[in-house]
């Protein structure tokens, strides 16, 4: 028989407004003409889906259709082909088949099917039914129904795959993107903050040069961010020391403004002060025009703050503080001198009081300490508690026992041990000084 191929269009239109729009091509092989025939028919009693059919009457000429076909990118959903068939078998085509649409649901049809045919579709042709003649008419329909609902349920699940997938990289891509873009911003930002860092290490005080200029005293600055809301100023000659140390509200960036807004109001109330043991006037006009500046802000933005004002010659020395008290260590005895509870840029001052500001006299070998709440407000040790005001004293006081040129590194290292892998909790500053 020479072998003939043909392509007929086969629809059936349901009433059914949920009907099937997927056009679906549909490979019939058998030598049988007639049978061919009897299939398309029963195709056409398949409800709600549109079909294209292509035959073949020889395994030989459905290969070269499926080789042509591919070639053409025409997808193919079903392969129907019975099993006796001249020169190869119908099990042996499904299986060669698969080089050319592996994903084509394939049904082997037969009247007398042996096992091995059966067992070598399921293994290397991936048939999806078998069929065994004569077919019923339901149980045709029904099988045909299912493959191609089969066949859609896959391509769906392929193309929501591929939409998936091509989310995905989207997002992947928008979230690179996204992640470029915050690293660049943060970069920016970090190197302005650096640079805003360096800006106010060169208004500031240093405490690098603090150290060399003054014998036997350092001041241990360590903030919490890039750039501090604590500071400190001071002011040294032959005949006396000014000093003071500051804690601003807040930390990081708005601290350090706050911290440079008030740095420069006391050291120009202090150039502009003609009596430098005037410690009265040099904090009133620092206060108020601290105040001034920021008359215009609601953050309510102030300072807690240390001052005192030491004479080298007769070794007295004035202290006032805003909210900060000054501790001195004589003979590993602590003596306190309480600040008060003003804060620094609250409120105008006209004056704080002679009997408010405290005048202490020294002696050679004492040392004084001053510090901001950040040391004391520290979290760590083994209960992850506050350092305390109380262990700072008890601290402060073994520490002013020993050489001068140890105390801050001896701070440092109980302040460090202390908050172990904690956060630092705030800008820490600390000042010592031992007298001569």
């Amino acid at each position: 028989m020479t072998p003939i191929t043909d392509s007929t269009r086969v629809e059936k239109t349901s009433t059914d407004v949920t009907a099937k729009v997927m056009n679906h091509r549909i490979l019939i092989i058998d030598d049988d003409v007639n049978l061919v025939l009897s299939i398309k028919e029963k195709l056409y009693n398949v409800e709600d889906y549109s079909f294209t059919v292509e035959t073949a009457n020889h395994p030989i000429e459905a290969l070269e259709l499926m080789k042509t076909m591919k070639h053409k990118g025409i997808s193919l959903s079903l392969i129907i082909s019975d099993l006796a068939m001249p020169g190869m078998e119908g099990n042996v085509l499904l299986e060669e088949s698969m080089k050319y649409f592996p994903e084509a649901k394939k049904i082997l049809m037969s009247g007398n099917p042996t096992l091995d045919a059966i067992i070598h579709s399921l293994n290397y042709a991936n048939i999806y039914r078998m069929l065994t003649k004569p077919v019923e008419d339901l149980d045709f329909q029904l099988t045909i129904k299912q493959a191609i609902q089969a066949v859609e349920t896959e391509l769906r699940l392929k193309e929501s795959n591929v939409l998936l997938t091509n989310l995905n990289t989207n997002l992947s891509r928008m979230v690179d993107e996204k992640v470029h873009e915050i690293k660049f911003k943060n970069k920016q930002l970090t190197d302005s903050i650096h640079y805003a860092g360096l800006i106010q290490k060169s208004v500031l005080s240093c405490e690098t040069d603090f150290a060399k200029d003054i014998h036997d005293a350092f001041t241990l600055i360590m903030p919490k961010d890039i750039v501090s809301g604590d500071f400190f100023w001071y002011h040294n000659d032959e005949n006396h020391l000014s000093y003071c140390i500051a804690d601003s509200t807040g930390h990081g960036v708005p601290g350090a403004f706050v911290s440079l807004l008030a740095f420069g109001a006391l050291r120009e109330s202090f150039e502009r002060t003609k009596l430098k043991n005037d410690v009265n006037t040099i904090i009133c006009k620092a206060n108020n025009q601290f105040k001034k500046t920021l008359n215009n802000n609601f953050n309510h933005d102030s300072a807690e703050l240390g001052y005192f004002f030491f004479d080298k010659k007769t070794y007295q020395l004035k202290f006032f503080g805003f909210k900060l008290d000054l501790y001195i260590i004589r003979k590993s005895r602590l003596i306190e001198l309480k600040g008060s509870k003003l804060i620094f840029g609250d409120e105008q001052l006209e004056s704080v009081g002679e009997d408010i500001i405290q005048t202490f006299n020294m002696l050679p070998c004492d040392t004084i300490f001053m510090t901001s709440d950040g040391y004391m407000d520290q979290f760590g040790g083994k209960d992850n508690k506050k350092f305390s005001s109380q262990r700072f004293k008890m601290l402060i006081s073994i520490i002013g026992s020993h050489h001068p040129s140890n105390h801050r590194e001896k701070l440092l290292k109980e302040f460090l041990d202390w908050k172990g892998n904690n956060e630092q909790t705030d800008d820490v500053s600390v000042f010592g000084l031992t007298l001569p």
